[in-house]
């Protein structure tokens, strides 16, 4: 609109207001700002009118904009918001759709939300069972296995410039060396259903190559006095050699860790129980063989194993970053990059030049795990479909605790990484260890419900990959709370340093992701073909109040040079499984089956097959024993097979009980006095009156074996006992175990009265703990808990937690451990001359003669006492009344029981199958 500013001038004023206007306007400054102001006015409502049309059609734009952003986004996931009859993929599909949506709010990339829509489809692929089966024919064709194989891709040796700086690791997937290894599924046919899975054996565990196979001991010296290195042999042991001298063929390899020691020596993996991440049980192969007068080159090579437990921070990288540095994008530019076609190239990552420069979430970090799978991609026809591997994400791993921070606490420890001067160290704290690894979100219900397995055959697996960096030598390492340290991240790897592409990267390939452990568990009561149909992993899952982890073996070589070989672990597990599941009233016995299947035809199975699959549970784990001397060797032992299933069993069903201990299949823990009625009992009166107390040590001493159930060692196997077998007990030159009695009769001969002991008691105690409180036990010993995140800055001591946290139980009042260790007979040779007769001076003896004196009573035990052997010699060991009058009848009677109650559920199964 015009304004004709003329006409108003000379509207005719009216009489009342003519003189003030007058006035006004005679006034040179009130004339100005009048019309500046009718100026103004009049500009704005012509820019007003110039503008609205314009903002109508800017309005009807980003209408339009925003309509088909929105459509994008839903054709990205619209398939997912179909019904589908796959358990737990309807809760998967809302957490993909709440992230998606989060993704593009968050203004991700058509690209990011292309990936994500491959991911969803994937993820329907691996939860069909009918594609699931064309998927697992396809792998059998072309690997003769129903799922990927586990295989390890060896990088070549880390490169540092004379300043010891680190060079960028810039070699293609083509410098890696791959090698498969395959295992052994029992089969009958060529059907893939009778292809046992890669999850077959209560996880994947059994599928790890640890070490050579006793079937080759010969190549390699021997597993447990080996006497030269394995240096030499590395690549033997990591690419296969044949199954004898002369024979080329059928090669396997069985273990990469010498090969590329930044590989971790993995023993362990599977999903934690909410799924939130996978975990894996590792141990420090450095530590199997110490010596450094014999084993300088293993102790060099396998140096990258200590710095595998040494976090490190690093920062993400988002490629096309402008706050990027000039020597970052140099750096990227000298690292191998895949083709433009693989669709998942984005995750790149670099040192962090600090705590401060890394991102919050890994400050401490020191693997990439990349999760993928397998999915049909179709052709023009079905016949033409082939298979596509499909990256389903990455992550950065964590540590439960920071192994760096928990070895500087530790009193009076050395640096983790010894020198060769140094030799063997007694910080088993860094024996075993746990990482683990973020799992996708659009995975967890997917995992948790156990639909991506079809009859045990994994669909997704887990690629573990080493940030490699050399190993620090300082005690003090790298941001430890309170701690300054000498490491300078930039003179070690600079400020630019990119690690390489994953597929240019050594790592461990297609490790399966199986059930996870509460999964498996709840398996035993609830059964359908494929998965457990409304079966929820939930938080108010039953919990367990006490539990026992158990590792042993069908037979077994004892430590020592001079090892005898124990077959008598089947008698001893059932009668272990007995008192402790009804006597001792454990709620579940984990046992942890060591059995090597390459020597031995029967496993433990028959044995905990006897008891209930709700109580006993088999974990099938053949991995060896790596150094089985004595402690006290100048090579000392590592009982690598043993610390790491502990640590398994701890990491597994810790979450889901109250209490749980790690025994040995002769070690019984025995209630004592009046007030309880068993272990439980007085475990129960503990946790409701000791609020603080979270460990429980019972100190150990090896019983004797009461020679008064004894009888004569019959058979020629043992040299020394050939000579002069008598017939009756007194003549016998060697001694066994009388077959009619049990273990706990046999062997409640203790050396000491009650309380054991203060001075070397403690040396081989085993404890009751709270699993949420231990974070590292070593089967003695609570070596690392809570206490290292809740008060990171206190000292801890090395081998005892301090009150109110552990505490000794009363030997008298409460309970013992008896330890029924087997003495074999060639330890009893010539036993009349070295038990001392009555009245002759004392001499090592190595059966057990009872003394009168009762433990836990104020009688003696004299009936029928002059006729026994024992009443000849001297008494060096201490029966326990309650263990004699109760706890043995008890335990005889369970033994019946629990036989005729298999016989009775097999009789039942056998009638309902006919039904």
């Amino acid at each position: 609109m015009v304004v004709d500013r003329r006409k108003r001038t000379k509207a005719p004023p009216s009489n009342s207001s003519n003189t003030s206007l007058r006035v006004r306007s005679q006034h040179p400054a009130h004339t100005s700002n009048h019309r500046r102001n009718i100026y103004i006015l009049h500009t704005a409502e012509e820019c007003h009118s110039a503008l609205l049309p314009i903002l109508v059609i800017a309005g009807v734009w980003c209408f339009g904009c925003w309509l088909m952003a929105w459509a994008t986004l839903y054709r990205s996931f619209s398939a997912t918001d179909r019904a589908d009859d796959n358990r737990g993929f309807g809760r998967r599909t809302n957490d993909a759709l709440a992230i998606k949506l989060q993704q593009f709010l968050a203004g991700r990339s058509t690209a990011d939300v292309d990936g994500q829509t491959s991911i969803s489809h994937a993820l329907r692929q691996v939860t069909d069972p009918v594609i699931l089966e064309k998927i697992h024919s396809k792998l059998v064709k072309e690997l003769s296995f129903p799922q990927l194989i586990l295989g390890a891709y060896l990088e070549p040796e880390l490169q540092l410039q004379s300043s010891d700086l680190m060079i960028l690791r810039s070699q293609s997937p083509q410098n890696l060396t791959h090698v498969s290894y395959p295992y052994q599924p029992p089969r009958t046919n060529d059907d893939t259903h009778k292809i046992a899975g890669a999850c077959s054996q209560n996880g994947a565990q059994w599928l790890f190559p640890t070490f050579h196979p006793s079937t080759l001991d010969y190549h390699f010296d021997g597993n447990v006095f080996r006497k030269k290195n394995l240096f030499d042999l590395r690549w033997d042991l990591a690419m296969g050699i044949g199954t004898n001298d002369g024979d080329a063929t059928n090669k396997l390899g069985y273990c990469p860790v010498d090969a590329d020691p930044y590989l971790p020596w993995i023993h362990d993996a599977f999903p934690s129980n909410d799924g939130s991440n996978i975990k894996f049980i590792i141990s420090n192969k450095r530590r199997c063989n110490s010596d450094p007068k014999v084993f300088q080159a293993d102790l060099k090579n396998l140096e990258p194993q200590v710095a595998l437990m040494q976090p490190i921070p690093v920062k993400r990288l988002v490629l096309g970053d402008h706050n990027e540095s000039e020597e970052v994008t140099k750096s990227m530019s000298k690292l191998w990059s895949p083709d433009a076609s693989d669709a998942y190239n984005q995750p790149r990552y670099r040192l962090a030049t600090s705590l401060e420069d890394a991102d919050e979430d890994v400050q401490h970090t020191r693997f990439i795990c990349r999760f993928h799978t397998v999915v049909i991609e179709e052709g023009g026809q079905s016949s033409q479909s082939k298979l596509k591997r499909v990256v389903l994400g990455e992550s950065l791993s964590n540590y439960p605790y920071n192994p760096e921070h928990a070895n500087y606490r530790k009193r009076g420890s050395k640096p983790m990484l010894t020198s060769l001067e140094q030799g063997h160290d007694e910080q088993i704290w860094n024996s075993v260890y746990e990482v683990r690894c973020p799992t996708p979100i659009e995975l967890i219900s997917t995992i948790t419900s156990g639909a991506s397995l079809l009859r045990d055959i994994p669909s997704i697996y887990v690629d573990l990959v080493p940030i490699r960096t050399p190993v620090r030598r300082d005690r003090e390492g790298f941001g430890i709370p309170g701690v300054t340290s000498s490491f300078d991240p930039i003179r070690a790897w600079g400020n630019a340093h990119v690690l390489p592409h994953v597929a240019a990267s050594g790592r461990w390939a297609n490790i399966p992701i199986c059930n996870t452990p509460r999964y498996e568990q709840q398996k035993t009561t609830v059964t359908t073909e494929r998965g457990l149909s409304g079966m929820q992993q939930t938080a108010n899952a039953k919990e367990n109040f006490l539990v026992a982890c158990v590792w042993a073996a069908r037979s077994f070589s004892t430590r020592g040079q001079y090892a005898a070989t124990d077959s008598s672990t089947g008698d001893r597990l059932r009668e272990f499984l007995s008192y402790h599941l009804h006597l001792a009233q454990f709620d579940h016995v984990y046992v942890y089956d060591n059995t090597d299947v390459s020597v031995d035809s029967e496993t433990l199975a028959s044995i905990t097959d006897l008891f209930p699959k709700d109580r006993v549970t088999r974990i099938p784990w053949p991995h060896r024993v790596c150094n089985n001397n004595r402690p006290g060797h100048s090579n000392p032992g590592e009982r690598s097979s043993q610390y790491a299933a502990e640590a398994s069993c701890r990491a597994r069903y810790g979450a889901d009980t109250e209490w749980m201990t790690s025994l040995d299949v002769d070690e019984y823990i025995i209630a004592v006095g009046k007030d309880w009625e068993s272990i439980r009992d007085w475990l129960q009166n503990v946790t409701a009156t000791e609020k603080d107390t979270q460990i429980l040590s019972f100190f150990q001493t090896r019983a004797l074996p009461n020679i008064d159930a004894m009888v004569p060692y019959t058979d020629d196997a043992l040299a020394v006992c050939k000579d002069a077998i008598g017939k009756e007990v007194a003549d016998a030159k060697c001694l066994e175990k009388d077959p009619e009695k049990t273990f706990m009769e046999t062997y409640n001969c203790e050396p000491t009265t009650h309380p054991k002991p203060e001075a070397y008691g403690w040396r081989a105690k085993k404890q009751l703990y709270r699993p949420q409180f231990v974070l590292n036990h070593f089967v003695h010993y609570s070596v690392v808990t809570r206490r290292i995140l809740d008060e990171p800055m206190k000292e801890s001591l090395r081998f005892v937690e301090k009150a109110p946290f552990e505490r000794r139980v009363n030997e008298v009042t409460e309970g013992f451990l008896l330890h029924s260790k087997t003495t074999s007979p060639d330890k009893t040779v010539n036993w009349q001359t070295t038990c001392p007769r009555k009245g002759v001076e004392t001499k090592s003896c190595t059966v057990g003669i009872p003394s009168g004196e009762l433990l836990g009573s104020d009688s003696t035990e004299d009936e029928g006492a002059s006729a026994k052997v024992s009443s000849l010699f001297e008494p060096n060991c201490y029966r326990h009344s309650r263990v004699m009058h109760e706890w043995i009848p008890k335990l005889e009677e369970a033994l019946t029981r629990s036989f005729q109650n298999r016989q009775l559920s097999t009789f039942g199964s056998q009638i309902l199958e006919l039904n």
